[in-house]
């Protein structure tokens, strides 16, 4: 019982994640939204982190991402995470598409984003923007929150 609502608050916590920092903004009318983007705090003098976030595709075409851009990161890329022989391995996902009427999760211990050389400390409650630029010429806007590091382990039950 103890273990259901833990999850259950964990549950509320991203979806009032999705409420509060998943808005988009877009210079075109998309059909792509993007939600719920978080990662954790770091500590002093980490260079990379991981991002998590919620792509829906709400129309009739597959839409391809070109790329992402955030003040906090010269390098943005998007990973998987395949496991073989008990070896654990990132792969960078280099042809980002969310297919039609679909949805792509980006969660922990599977497809992230992952931002190289960060450029400062995150703390718990802090945010970021993450710019989604996508191959047709569309550009998504959102909210990176920054959750607390002791949550990380309960992401991964």
């Amino acid at each position: 019982m103890l273990t259901f609502n833990i999850k259950f608050k964990y549950f509320l916590l991203i979806f009032l994640l999705i409420l509060t920092f998943g808005s988009v903004n877009s210079k075109k009318k998309s059909n792509l939204v993007v939600h719920g983007s978080y990662t954790f705090e770091t500590y002093e003098g980490q260079k990379n982190i991981a991002v998590y976030a919620s792509f829906f595709n709400n129309s009739d075409e597959n839409i391809e991402i070109d790329s992402f851009f955030s003040n906090l990161s010269p390098r943005i890329e998007m990973h998987d995470i395949k496991i073989k022989n008990d070896v654990v391995k990132m792969i960078m996902i280099e042809d980002v598409v969310v297919k039609k009427k679909s949805e792509l999760f980006l969660q922990p211990g599977g497809k992230h984003l992952m931002f190289f050389e960060i450029n400062r400390k995150l703390n718990d409650g802090d945010s970021f923007d993450l710019k989604v630029i996508l191959k047709n010429g569309n550009e998504l806007f959102t909210k990176v929150m920054v959750l607390n590091k002791k949550l990380k382990s309960n992401f991964l039950n």
